[in-house]
């Protein structure tokens, strides 16, 4: 468990996410979290094991391999989410029986449940299975062997809080196998490690938009997936879901420029064969250090033969068709260039 210094204040929240995203393939899942006060190690510990728990119901079925089959409840889908994870559990290093609970109550729970909020409990586990357990399903949603969690501390906390805060991690960090890294007040008790950080990042950092913290958990996009959390990504996927000419998309891939000096580039919306890139700007993209650090990433993909086509979150969500007309003009005449160069 680490604190890392020099990332203090709520802009920073801008410089981890800078950091962070993307990391290397070989780069843990990185979950970032909220702390509050407890009362109790035990309390502080099983308010971030709740709500993992919720989280990872939430990014059900990407954990479970046929998950996005089953039905609801009736119907035995229950039943057969239970078949199904002691299945990826015989070959896996995942915890069967806690891994069949949480599968059945993400089916069981879809959708009305979120971190912060106390909801039904399924089968009680011991804390170390489920801190253990979440830490494996976590790290396999995102393709990753183990995962992380970045956890803000709270500005005012009482020397008491702050002991209970940490006892509480130190815990969770031993029985779960997740790097726990704290960002926020200097800490007693704990080791402290001093980043870097390039002032290029800093400067865009303090460019971007000042975020709030996540509410109570903040996780990446997944690959392959429009991001959870973004209503405009869910909104161009449901409206692509219904065109034919769609097929080949993949959501928020990580790409490589040919250039071995650039770092890796999380792009939103990526047709491989067609070299296509949609990517969906918010406003912080209409800062001077943001355009100026998109160009560059638009510059290296053009090297390699992508095309990037940006749009603004209000031109999705205010005229969606349009967008949709835009795209599809672009790959049908891709592809028809692609097969005319054929013959």
């Amino acid at each position: 468990m680490l604190r890392l210094a020099g990332v203090d204040s709520i802009i920073d929240a801008n410089v981890m996410e800078l950091l962070l995203d993307p990391l290397p393939e070989t780069g843990p899942a990185i979950i970032t979290y909220t702390a509050a006060e407890g009362d109790s190690v035990l309390e502080v510990v099983d308010s971030i094991l709740y709500d993992l728990e919720i989280l990872a119901i939430g990014l059900f079925p990407a954990w479970l391999p046929g998950g996005d089959r089953l039905s609801s409840p009736g119907g035995g889908g229950m039943a057969a989410a239970r078949i199904l994870a002691m299945r990826l559990a015989s070959s896996t290093r995942h915890f069967g029986p806690f891994l069949a609970d949480l599968a059945a109550r993400a089916i069981q729970h879809r959708g009305p449940l979120v971190p912060g909020r106390r909801g039904p409990k399924g089968r009680s586990f011991p804390a170390e299975s489920r801190a253990a357990g979440l830490a494996q399903v976590i790290a396999s949603t995102f393709g990753r062997e183990s995962a992380a969690l970045v956890i803000y501390v709270p500005e005012k906390l009482t020397s008491h809080g702050e002991t209970l805060l940490v006892a509480g991690c130190e815990w969770l960090a031993h029985r779960s196998g997740m790097g726990i890294w704290l960002v926020g007040p200097e800490l007693r008790r704990v080791e402290t490690l001093h980043l870097k950080v390039p002032a290029a990042v800093k400067r865009l950092a303090e460019e971007m938009p000042a975020p709030p913290l996540p509410a109570t958990v903040g996780v990446p996009p997944i690959a392959g997936r429009p991001h959870a959390g973004s209503a405009v990504e869910q909104a161009l996927e449901a409206a692509l879901a219904e065109c034919d000419w769609a097929h080949g998309r993949t959501w928020n891939q990580t790409y490589q420029s040919q250039d071995p000096l650039f770092v890796m580039i999380r792009t939103d919306l990526m047709w491989v064969r067609e070299k296509c890139v949609v990517e969906l700007d918010g406003p912080e993209h209409a800062t001077y250090a943001q355009m100026e650090r998109d160009q560059i990433r638009d510059r290296h993909l053009e090297r390699d033969g992508f095309t990037v086509l940006r749009f603004t979150n209000q031109q999705v969500m205010g005229d969606l068709q349009a967008i949709l007309r835009r795209i599809d003009g672009f790959l049908r005449a891709r592809r028809l260039g692609m097969s005319e160069g054929a013959d």
